[in-house]
């Protein structure tokens, strides 16, 4: 027998530490074995109503904030944390993959890109992979194959292969962001073609700027923002000493 000591979870503003005796038993076949007591969840001197309120405390506040709470090191409430957001995974009710969502995540140019494959009815991160290849979204389907009913997804080709191959009976919706972006990029592309078929030019000018330009052309190609023909009719001055050229009424480029 062993007597081993767990710091447990406080009470009011007193630290608890509870004293269990466990058996060891040293068997011939099997070697050393120690009784495991559901209340000591890891190796750790931890009780597990501790390590709930450590990892209970993680959700609304960051680790230095819980290490001084607790008087622990901030990688010790990392590892609790991790310990009970595994408890809390197995133990949990999961939702089944109707309506799934998948992106992508850049890591920088070490790590390149991960896969991320979500829930879109609850709104969880279900699964991550490494890259962004037809290889990647081939693995989640082959490790947690579902039946899923409809797929959203950008318009990366080796993703919509992906699921037509795993899922041939899922319906592929585009999100609307990237159909957006080609609806833009087509409207510029017929801007840009109207505004040389009028005869513009792009020299000394930005493509935004021509763009502009192409904006404010009317239908008759003349542009708005150019000189514009008005009629002036000079009225009678009272110096003279400048000579009168013209007639009366005549048509004047006047540049606005």
């Amino acid at each position: 027998m062993i007597i081993t000591s767990a710091r447990c979870a406080p009470w009011r503003k007193y630290q608890t530490t509870v004293i269990i005796e466990l058996y060891r038993v040293c068997c011939p076949e099997c070697g050393v074995k120690i009784e495991k007591v559901p209340q000591l969840p890891g190796k750790a001197p931890f009780s597990k109503d501790f390590e709930d309120a450590v990892g209970l405390a993680c959700e609304s506040a960051s680790v230095r904030q819980v290490a001084r709470q607790f008087g622990l090191v901030a990688s010790t409430v990392r590892a609790i944390d991790l310990r009970y957001l595994k408890r809390w995974s197995a133990t949990r009710r999961k939702e089944p993959l109707k309506q799934m969502g998948v992106d992508e995540i850049y890591f920088g140019k070490h790590m390149k890109f991960i896969t991320v494959v979500s829930n879109l009815e609850t709104g969880e991160p279900l699964w991550f992979g490494q890259d962004r290849k037809q290889e990647t979204l081939d693995e989640f389907f082959r490790t947690q194959r579902k039946r899923i009913e409809a797929a959203c997804v950008d318009m990366w080709r080796p993703f919509t292969n992906s699921i037509e191959q795993w899922a041939a009976n899922c319906r592929i919706v585009y999100d609307k962001f990237h159909v957006l972006q080609h609806a833009n990029k087509a409207i510029d592309e017929v801007r840009r073609a109207e505004f040389f078929r009028k005869g513009g030019r792009m020299r000394g000018c930005s493509e935004g700027q021509a763009l502009a330009v192409a904006d404010s052309l009317d239908e008759s190609g003349q542009s708005k923002t150019s000189a514009a023909k008005r009629v002036v009719r000079p009225q009678p001055q009272g110096d003279e000493s400048l000579p009168s050229k013209g007639k009366s009424g005549a048509v004047v480029d006047l540049p606005l």
